[in-house]
């Protein structure tokens, strides 16, 4: 009789498999990961269309007119004179991009788009990406159409800054958008708190969160005066800042101190403009933390760190005011800016690029890197 001897799988075998399965799963994992960002992609896509059209309808019932700025005269005096210390990151109640007679409608949480859009579009989801990892939204909440006389009723009794460091500008939005905070002035209780670079807040709270921006810099534009309207950016995957676009923030919306729009000028402070002529800073400013990560790092030199910092497998999507919407690629975004094939694009800052840089500013600090 014949007997035969069962035998397991030995030490090497099973190391073998391991191995193999191991080597398997980290080529699969990566497509899974593409995958899914796709379909985010794919829904994000489809929000920033959504927006797109409804600012086709708004247009259609407003004479070809986007929506309008402040103009109470009042107001915008108010707003200049910063009340209860609410000049936030601008220093002017209006973050310091042209002050409160231009952007003083930042402070009328009546003005802000999402608002006035909420009755075309009646879905507020539209406004987030489902791959953001920075976001803006509802902070500061006012409870009736009478703001000012509200916050004149509550100067100075809602900490040192009436916007908790952000001013007024930045972060009023009206009842019904900050969930369980419905009068941040009354209850002293932001709608968001914030953190590092973005906000977070509570679902079950109904906050609103942002993080597709609009064009906010088209304010009263009229259809008529866009060369070509299918080119003209009016909303895109945003991330800090919900209400403007610039190059670097479209291209790179999730990255903090991407602008102005190529070199880190926070890292030493912001340029001064005096009687046409401007004055570059020489020393550390605002942001040092940035210029660390960003520049010394030398992250946009390197194609594998742009591709990370980007939100939609190296690119972002964008609406136009035609109507339609499309996926770009960072870099395609920001060459197409530099070349003026993409309108609505607006550089906040000059000396954005290596040349303009030079031209106004003469040669950028040992270490400096630009977007493009």
């Amino acid at each position: 009789m014949r007997f035969y001897r069962r035998r397991g799988f030995t030490l090497i075998e099973l190391l073998v498999v391991i191995a193999i399965i191991g080597i398997l799963a980290a080529m699969v994992f990566p497509v899974f990961a593409r995958a899914r960002e796709s379909a985010r992609k794919a829904v994000c896509l489809s929000n920033v269309k959504n927006i797109a059209l409804a600012i086709q309808m708004y247009l259609a019932d407003n004479n070809d007119t986007l929506p309008p700025r402040e103009h109470r005269q009042e107001v915008i005096d108010y707003i200049s004179a910063e009340p209860g210390g609410g000049g936030g990151a601008g220093g002017d109640g209006c973050w310091g991009m042209g002050g409160a007679e231009q952007f003083g409608w930042r402070a009328n949480p009546y003005l802000r788009w999402p608002v006035v859009l909420d009755e075309y579009i009646k879905n507020r989801d539209v406004w987030r990406c489902p791959s953001a990892k920075m976001s803006t939204g509802a902070t500061f909440i006012l409870p009736g159409p009478d703001f000012i006389g509200h916050l004149r009723a509550y100067e100075g009794a809602w900490g040192d800054d009436i916007a908790a460091g952000f001013g007024i500008c930045a972060t009023t939005w009206p009842p019904g958008w900050g969930g369980v905070v419905t009068d941040s002035c009354a209850e002293q209780t932001l709608a968001q708190q914030w953190a590092s670079g973005g906000s977070g807040s509570d679902p079950k709270d109904k906050v609103f969160s942002q993080s597709v921006a609009y064009n906010g810099m088209a304010i009263e534009l009229k259809l008529v005066s866009v060369q070509d309207a299918a080119a003209y950016v009016i909303c895109s995957d945003g991330g800090g800042l919900s209400d403007a676009g610039s190059p670097g923030t479209i291209a790179y919306p999730d990255l903090c101190c991407a602008e102005c729009a190529g070199i880190n000028w926070s890292a030493w402070g912001w340029p001064t403009v005096e009687n046409g002529v401007t004055t570059c800073p020489t020393s550390s400013g605002d942001c040092g933390a940035c210029w660390d990560s960003h520049a010394s790092y030398e992250w946009t030199q390197s194609p594998q760190r742009q591709q990370a910092a980007t939100r939609h497998l190296g690119g972002s999507n964008l609406g136009f005011l035609d109507g339609h919407a499309t996926w770009l690629n960072a870099q395609r975004i920001l060459t197409m800016t530099r070349d003026g094939d993409l309108g609505g694009i607006t550089n906040f800052c000059e000396g954005g690029t290596l040349e303009s840089y030079r031209e106004f500013c003469g040669e950028p600090p040992v270490g400096a890197s630009f977007l493009y």
